[in-house]
C-alpha cells in the first residue's frame, strides 16, 4: 500500500484549495467548486545559489507562517500567507543561507493551458517592486514569484488569484484595488476596458502644433476620424528636463497648455510620448556642468595628465572589450567624464597603451580642462543617442517627477513611454524589469489623474497601469501579412484585458526594393482588421504639412476617416466583425442603394512579372468568386542592367571549396556547397548547392551556407542580385540573404527562389522578401528584421545561401552561377496589355518605374506617379477581359527600351459576396 503524502500546510478561500506536502511538494491547487485539480508534481519553492536553482525538501506550518527548507542549499526561509477572500497573499519574512541570490515563492505549476477559454484560471501578482513575476497577470499555468537578495528579501510580496474564468476581471480588480504598494489606475490593468479613451486612434506631433496651427491640426483629426495627437519629445519637449521648445511654445508650458487646451475644446485628447528615463545632452543636468548622479557603466583611471587640447584619453586598464560602436541596436554611449568634462570618442585603443582616441574636448556644452594623472575617467551609460541617471540616485526618480509634472501642469491625457525597452542601459539586462518598473511606478506616484499609459516594453508591473496594447513601428513591405501577425498578437493581450492598437502605421508612397507604397486596398485591410478587433489605430507621417505635399494621403485619409468613423459608432454587428476577422481575408467598404453601410469580398492576387519569356509573364491566377469582368492594377518596378556588365560586382564564383564557411542547418538536416563542372552556363565553373533532409518532413528544413565581407562591401550602387540557377524541379526554395553588421541593421534581406523549374534560369533578385516569410521557418528574424527594416547598401557585411522546404527524405540540388551585384535601372513601360481568356485590354501609356496603372472599368482607369499623384486619365484599348471562376491564365506583355527585362507587379483583383449587419445600438455616422 503506498503511503499517502503527509500535507504541512493547506489554505483555502471561496475559490481554490492549495495544499503543500511536509518534503516541499505541491500536492494540490483545485478548484474547490468543480473538484478539479489542476496542480503539477513539483517543489513548492525554490532557491537559487552559485547559478543552480535548489528546490525545497521540506516544508512546517504554525501562527500564519511557512518555514521552508532547503537542505542542499544550506538555507531556510519564512513566509508569511494570509488567505483572503479572493486571493492567496504570500509575504517573505525572511531567507537565510550563504550565498543564497534569488527566492521562488510561490512555485506552482499548473495543467491549465492559459487559453483563456477554460472553466478556470488563475495568476501569480506581484504586489511590489521587491517581487517579479514573470508572466503577464491574465490566464497563466505557472505561478510563481521571484525574491531578490540585491533588492531585499524581507518584505517582498506575492499574491495567488485563482477562480472562474468569467470571473477574472473582476477579482483582479477587487484584489488590486486592496493591494497599497502597487500603483491604482482608473483606466489600466484590470480597468482598461473601462476607459473609452484607451480606443481612441491617434496621430502623432513631431514638429509644429502650436497655437498658430492647432486649428489646422484639429480639421486634420477631423479629416481622419482620429480622437487623439502624441506629443513626440525631442522637439516639442526636451528629453529629461522637460522643458518644452521655446521657439515653438515661447511661453513654455503656459503655451503648450494652450495648445493642450484647445485640442480638449475640440474633443480631442494630447499624449506625452517621451524617451522614458532618457536625458538629452542638451539638457541642464548634461550641460554646462555634469549632474553627479548621471549613471556610470564603467569607472577607469587616468594614465597621464591631461590638458585640454589631447584628442586621446589614456588610461591604464585594459579596454580591449570596449567599442566604439553606437547606433540605435547598440547600448551604452560613446561619452566619457573626468571631473566636469565630457569627452565624446570615435576610436579605442585595445592594445596598450589602452586609451581612447579621436576625442572632442568639452562635448555637450561642457569646458575643456586639464586633468591630474590618476583622475577617474568614467564611461557614462546610456542609448538612443541619450544618457541615464543612476537607477539608485536621487536623479532618476527625479526625471520620473519631471515626468508627472509636465503631464499635470499641461493637461495631458496620455503618456507613452518610448525607450522603456532601454532600460537595461540602467544597469543590465537582468534588471530591467526592476528599473523599467521603478521609473514607471514613480510617474504614477505623482500623477493627478489617471492617464492612458502606454510603453515600449511590456513586464508584469506595467500592467497594472497600461491602458492599451499592441504599437508596432509601422511595416515597409508586406503590409497585409504584417497586419495579420499584428492581429494575432494583439489577440494575446485582451487575455489581460487589455485594448489594442493597430500601429503605429504610415501611409507609404514609392520608395524603392525595400519598401512597398501603401495601395488603397492595404488602408482597407489594417482598416478592416481594426474593426474586426475594435483596435484602435496610430498613424505616422501624416499632419496638416504633408498632407498636402503627398498627393496619395488625402485619398488615404478619406478611407481612414469612413472606417473610424463606423467603428468609433460601433456600427457593425457581431457576425460582420467575425467575417473581418479571418486572417487574409479581405473586403472593400461601400453603401447599399438605401445608404446602409457594408463590405463586399475582394481578393487581390498579385503577380510579379520578370522578363517577357513565358516563364516570367504568364501565370496562373485563381478566382474564388464567380464570373466577371477583371480589375487591374500594374506598378513598373526597376529592372535590373545586363549579367555581363563590365562593372558588375562579382559576390561568389566558387573557386574556392571554402568560400562559404559559415555551414549551420536544423537538424536532420545537411548541407553542402562546392566548384562543379557538371553544368556550367557563365565562366569555366558553377556552385554545386546541395541540402539533404533525413526527416519525414520538409517543415523546417532548412540549411545554410554563408560567408562574411570583412570590410562590408559597398553596394549602394549593386542593389540586385543575378544569377543564373540550374534547377531540379523538387519545389525547394532557395534564399539569397544579404545583410549589414549587426548594429547598423537588423534588416533581413531575404531573395526567394522557388526551385519548381529544371534546367537553367536567370534570376534578378531585387525586393526584399517578405511576404513569405512565415510560410517557412528560419533561425533567424523577427517582426521587423522581416517587414519594417532596410538593409544599409552600403554596408553589406555577409551573403548566405539558404535552401528551405528540402523534400522529407530526400535532396535538393542545384547550380548556380557566378552571384553577381548589379545596378538597378529606371524604366518604363510602354503600352501594357493584359490577356484572359482570349480577350486583350491594352492600355496606350508609358508607366515608369514607381508609377502604377489603376483599371477599374473602361471608364475608370488612371495612371498615378510614385507619390500618389493623377497623371493622367488612361482609355483603355481592346476589349476588357471576363475572369472565369477557378483558374485562369494571365498574360502580361509590354514594350520596352534598351537590353533590360521588363519588371511589374501585377494585380488581378475580383470580388465577391455582400456582407452587412448593422448593429441595433449602433451611434449615429457622419454622413459621407
Amino acid at each position: 500500500m503506498i503511503a499517502q503524502p503527509q500535507v504541512a500546510a493547506k489554505f483555502e478561500n471561496d475559490y481554490v484549495l492549495y495544499e503543500i506536502g511536509a518534503d516541499g511538494q505541491n500536492l494540490r491547487f483545485a478548484d474547490k467548486a468543480a473538484g478539479a485539480d489542476y496542480s503539477k508534481k513539483g517543489p513548492c519553492a525554490m532557491v537559487r545559489k552559485g547559478g543552480k536553482h535548489i528546490p525545497a525538501s521540506a516544508v512546517s506550518y504554525a501562527d500564519g507562517k511557512l518555514t521552508l527548507t532547503f537542505a542542499d542549499a544550506g538555507a531556510t526561509a519564512v513566509v508569511k500567507v494570509a488567505v483572503q477572500k479572493h486571493c492567496i497573499l504570500f509575504e517573505v519574512e525572511s531567507v537565510a543561507g550563504d550565498g543564497v541570490d534569488q527566492f521562488i515563492f510561490p512555485h506552482i505549476p499548473l495543467t491549465l493551458k492559459a487559453t483563456g477559454d477554460e472553466p478556470f484560471t488563475a495568476c501569480a501578482l506581484a504586489f511590489n517592486l521587491k517581487t517579479n513575476v514573470p508572466e503577464i497577470p491574465g490566464p497563466s499555468s505557472f505561478l510563481h514569484a521571484f525574491a531578490y537578495e540585491r533588492l531585499g528579501f524581507q518584505g517582498a510580496q506575492a499574491a495567488v488569484v485563482a477562480c472562474p474564468q468569467t470571473d477574472l476581471r473582476n477579482v483582479l480588480k477587487e484584489v488590486i484595488a486592496a493591494a497599497p504598494d502597487v500603483p491604482h489606475s482608473a483606466i489600466g490593468g484590470p480597468c482598461a476596458p473601462d476607459g473609452p479613451i484607451n480606443y481612441g486612434s491617434y496621430l502623432f506631433n513631431f514638429t509644429d502644433l502650436t497655437e498658430a496651427t492647432v486649428g489646422d491640426w484639429i480639421a486634420m483629426c477631423k479629416r481622419l476620424g482620429v480622437t487623439q495627437i502624441d506629443f513626440h519629445g525631442g522637439r516639442s519637449f526636451r528629453f529629461g528636463d522637460f522643458e518644452p521648445d521655446p521657439k515653438l511654445y515661447p511661453k513654455g508650458k503656459a503655451s503648450l497648455k494652450a495648445v493642450i487646451d484647445k485640442l480638449h475644446e475640440a474633443g480631442i485628447a494630447a499624449g506625452l510620448h517621451t524617451y522614458a528615463q532618457f536625458i538629452s545632452p542638451a539638457s541642464p543636468y548634461v550641460t554646462p556642468v555634469p549632474h553627479p548622479d548621471l549613471g556610470k557603466e564603467i569607472t577607469l583611471t587616468l594614465a597621464e595628465a591631461l590638458d585640454e587640447k589631447a584628442a586621446t584619453v589614456p588610461v591604464e586598464e585594459a579596454t580591449k572589450d570596449m567599442s566604439a560602436l553606437v547606433g540605435f541596436f547598440v547600448r551604452g554611449s560613446v561619452t566619457l567624464q573626468i571631473d566636469n568634462e565630457l569627452i565624446t570618442f570615435k576610436a579605442v585603443s585595445q592594445a596598450p597603451p589602452y586609451g581612447f582616441t579621436e576625442c572632442k574636448r568639452g562635448a555637450h556644452g561642457t569646458k575643456a580642462a586639464p586633468h591630474a594623472k590618476g583622475a577617474k575617467v568614467h564611461r557614462l551609460r546610456g542609448c538612443f543617442n541619450l544618457l541615464v541617471a543612476d537607477g539608485e540616485s536621487p536623479l532618476y526618480t527625479e526625471v520620473a517627477a519631471k515626468t508627472a509634472e509636465i503631464y499635470n501642469d499641461c493637461g495631458f491625457d496620455m503618456i507613452y513611454l518610448d525607450a522603456l525597452d532601454g532600460s537595461d542601459a540602467v544597469a543590465g539586462r537582468e534588471w530591467s524589469w526592476y528599473y523599467g518598473a521603478k521609473f514607471t511606478w514613480e510617474i504614477c506616484k505623482r500623477l493627478k489623474r489617471p492617464a492612458l499609459m502606454e510603453m515600449s516594453t511590456f513586464g508584469h508591473h506595467l500592467w497594472y497601469v497600461r491602458a492599451r496594447m499592441g504599437a508596432w513601428d509601422h511595416p515597409n513591405r508586406s503590409h497585409k501579412k504584417f497586419v495579420d501577425i499584428h492581429c494575432e498578437s494583439n489577440e494575446r493581450w485582451q487575455r489581460s484585458f487589455l485594448p489594442t492598437n493597430l500601429g503605429w502605421w504610415a501611409f507609404k508612397t514609392w520608395t524603392g526594393p525595400q519598401g512597398e507604397p501603401t495601395y488603397p486596398d492595404d488602408i482597407e485591410y489594417l482598416c478592416a482588421k481594426a474593426i474586426a478587433n475594435d483596435a484602435s489605430l496610430s498613424i505616422m507621417g501624416i499632419d496638416p504639412t504633408t498632407v498636402g505635399k503627398v498627393p496619395a494621403l488625402p485619398r488615404l485619409a478619406e478611407i481612414m476617416r469612413r472606417y473610424e468613423n463606423l467603428r468609433n459608432a460601433n456600427y457593425f454587428n457581431g457576425d460582420v466583425k467575425a467575417k473581418l476577422h479571418a486572417p487574409g481575408d479581405e473586403f472593400a467598404l461601400g453603401q447599399s442603394p438605401e445608404g446602409e453601410w457594408q463590405f463586399r469580398r475582394v481578393e487581390y492576387a498579385r503577380h510579379k512579372v520578370q522578363g517577357l519569356d513565358e516563364w516570367g509573364s504568364v501565370w496562373k491566377t485563381e478566382n474564388r468568386f464567380g464570373r466577371q469582368p477583371v480589375k487591374l492594377r500594374i506598378e513598373t518596378l526597376y529592372s535590373v542592367a545586363p549579367y555581363d556588365a563590365p562593372d558588375n560586382i562579382v559576390l561568389a564564383d566558387f573557386a574556392d571549396p571554402k568560400d562559404f564557411p559559415d555551414r549551420i542547418t536544423q537538424k536532420g538536416i545537411a548541407v553542402g556547397i562546392e566548384p562543379s563542372t557538371a553544368q556550367v552556363k557563365v565562366g569555366d565553373r558553377s556552385g554545386y548547392f546541395k541540402a539533404s533532409n533525413t526527416t519525414d518532413t520538409p517543415v523546417r528544413a532548412w540549411a545554410k551556407a554563408g560567408k562574411t565581407f570583412d570590410p562590408p562591401l559597398n553596394l549602394s550602387k549593386h542593389d540586385a542580385i543575378g544569377v543564373w540557377v540550374h534547377g531540379d524541379g523538387k519545389g525547394e526554395v532557395l534564399n539569397l540573404q544579404w545583410l549589414s553588421p549587426q548594429h547598423m541593421s537588423h534588416a533581413c534581406g531575404d531573395h526567394y527562389i522557388t526551385v519548381d523549374f529544371t534546367g537553367w534560369r536567370y534570376v534578378e533578385l531585387v525586393e526584399v522578401e517578405g511576404e513569405r516569410h512565415a510560410d517557412y521557418s528560419w533561425p533567424y528574424g523577427n517582426i521587423y528584421s522581416v517587414y519594417r527594416e532596410a538593409v544599409r547598401m552600403n554596408a553589406v557585411e555577409q551573403i548566405n545561401l539558404y535552401y528551405n522546404n528540402v523534400p522529407a527524405k530526400g535532396e535538393a540540388t542545384c547550380y548556380l552561377s557566378p552571384i553577381k551585384a548589379i545596378p538597378l535601372v529606371k524604366t518604363k513601360l510602354r503600352n501594357p496589355a493584359i490577356t484572359i481568356g482570349g480577350k486583350t485590354i491594352r492600355f496606350p501609356v508609358e508607366i515608369e518605374t514607381g508609377s502604377c496603372i489603376e483599371f477599374n472599368s473602361p471608364a475608370d482607369c488612371k495612371l498615378y506617379g510614385p507619390k500618389g499623384e493623377l497623371i493622367s486619365e488612361v482609355k483603355p484599348e481592346g476589349e476588357a477581359p471576363v475572369i472565369e471562376p477557378g483558374a485562369n491564365e494571365v498574360k502580361f506583355t509590354c514594350e520596352s527600351d534598351g537590353p533590360a527585362r521588363p519588371r511589374a507587379y501585377v494585380w488581378v483583383i475580383t470580388e465577391g459576396e455582400t456582407v452587412r449587419g448593422k448593429n441595433p445600438d449602433a451611434k449615429k455616422v457622419e454622413a459621407p
